[in-house]
């Protein structure tokens, strides 16, 4: 017999919180490179004439990760942990006036009689217009005004989450959301703040390994946490440049010119090891990227960015004057800057025809 839950039967019901399930959403599992895997199920709601979006917590999506041995209970422990860790986040970083994140607007449960599991908590998130690679077409016609604008956002985004404390840590496409030509982060979930959940300190990296810097790929621990999560940041906003300007991973680029032996997979010695044929590759990855910028705006200026950012020597990561001065490496003004001087560039340009 096929168990149904309550979160997968939502639509057309009136939430005790007076919000009305219009139509559940497909989110698509995997696009390109791009995973999405989560324990939810998501619908488009409205209320008063407002449409936003639900995000329902789905008990029987735990349950498909269940091991041998392993209780029942001690999934719904965690389901309810990351529900509340997520509606706590947002609330965190509203009141430390962080402004380009896609924020929780309200959250509750609802009990759906008639299910095996019954109680459906959930999230309601401002309605964004998709995510960005709606409007991300790899053709010799890039905008690169709107791509820039776009990364700047970006930039800024997670330099406020890292001015509260967070590193969001699952930075991807599909994380990218549109707001009237605006671009936020989303999804929190997977966000490290210890000042809400001390075990952030022992995490590695919780986002998607096709964008995950290299020391996390070889298992290489940082041992503190700023460090480690925000210099993992950086290198996946470096990456988002490459996705954003060429269609590609810089991962994927990266590893092209990495001797098969040396790639994570087959890897056993040490990572500090290994950090010289990384550069190596790198130093030819930027060649293919610059190929790919050609005869864009300020080409060079971009490809330092990534240069900066994407280092796969996580001491050598960040921009040059940073490091010279003793600055944290992972700060992030400079590139905040240097993406909003380029974008206003790229947008001058185009008015120029």
């Amino acid at each position: 017999m096929e168990h149904k839950y309550a979160a997968q039967e939502l639509e057309g019901r009136i939430l005790s919180s007076g919000w009305k399930v219009l139509s559940k959403i497909e989110k698509p599992a995997k696009q390109g490179t791009d995973v999405v895997n989560d324990f939810s199920v998501y619908y488009e709601v409205e209320k008063d004439g407002v449409h936003c979006y639900m995000k329902a917590i789905d008990f029987s999506r735990y349950m498909s990760i269940r091991t041998e041995g392993q209780k029942s209970t001690d999934l719904l422990e965690m389901m309810i942990k990351d529900f509340h860790y997520e509606r706590d986040l947002s609330i965190h970083c509203q009141k430390r006036r962080v402004t380009k994140v896609a924020f929780v607007i309200e959250s509750d449960e609802e009990e759906v009689d008639g299910y095996m599991f019954s109680i459906v908590p959930y999230l309601i998130f401002e309605k964004d217009d998709g995510d960005v690679r709606k409007l991300l077409a790899y053709n010799r016609k890039f905008d690169y005004a709107w791509k820039l604008k776009s990364l700047h956002d970006v930039a800024v985004g997670i330099q406020q989450l890292h001015n509260a404390g967070v590193s969001h840590q699952s930075l991807k496409p599909s994380n990218l959301l549109l707001f009237k030509g605006n671009t936020k982060i989303g999804e929190l979930g997977k966000a490290l703040c210890p000042e809400l959940d001390d075990a952030c300190y022992d995490w590695e990296f919780k986002g998607d390994y096709n964008y995950a810097p290299p020391e996390m790929l070889y298992g290489y621990m940082i041992q503190d946490w700023k460090t480690r999560a925000y210099m993992a940041d950086c290198y996946v906003l470096g990456g988002l440049i490459v996705y954003y300007l060429t269609g590609g991973t810089m991962n994927g680029i990266l590893f092209k010119y990495l001797p098969e032996n040396f790639h994570p997979a087959h890897y056993s010695i040490p990572f500090d090891a290994v950090i010289g044929y990384l550069m190596n590759a790198f130093e030819q990855a930027l060649q293919d990227i610059k190929t790919s910028l050609e005869g864009t705006v300020l080409e060079e200026r971009i490809l330092n960015i990534i240069r900066y950012l994407c280092c796969p020597d996580p001491q050598r990561r960040g921009h040059a004057k940073t490091i010279q001065t003793a600055d944290s490496n992972y700060n992030l003004e400079r590139f905040v800057t240097e993406l909003d001087y380029l974008s206003r560039k790229a947008e001058l340009e185009l008015l120029k025809g």
